[in-house]
């Protein structure tokens, strides 16, 4: 990965089959820890999605998001990571949510 994901970010984690979904909570320079899309509320989900051109509330929600002790969080090397939500190649990041 060339730039370190900031908070708020979509990331997949490339080095398991499925290359599951993250939104970025906390970075480093050398990790990024967040939470799986797929484990989110479908509200939640939403409201990231919506959040997308406005990059202060999408960090505000990322954070609020890594505070909660309801999810399991899942720190990442940097290296292992690519970053989705500008990659053409994969234009809805947002499949994740319970029903």
């Amino acid at each position: 990965m060339t730039a370190h994901p900031t908070v708020g970010e979509i990331v997949a984690i490339t080095t398991t089959y499925s290359e599951p979904l993250l939104v970025v909570c906390r970075s480093t320079d050398s990790h990024g820890t967040g939470v799986l899309l797929a484990d989110l509320a479908t509200e939640t989900v939403h409201r990231l999605q919506a959040s997308e051109p406005d990059t202060a509330t999408r960090r505000e929600l990322a954070q609020a998001i890594g505070r909660t002790d309801e999810l399991m969080s899942f720190t990442v090397p940097l290296t292992d990571c690519a970053l989705v939500e500008r990659d053409s190649s994969c234009p809805e990041p947002f499949e994740g949510g319970d029903t």
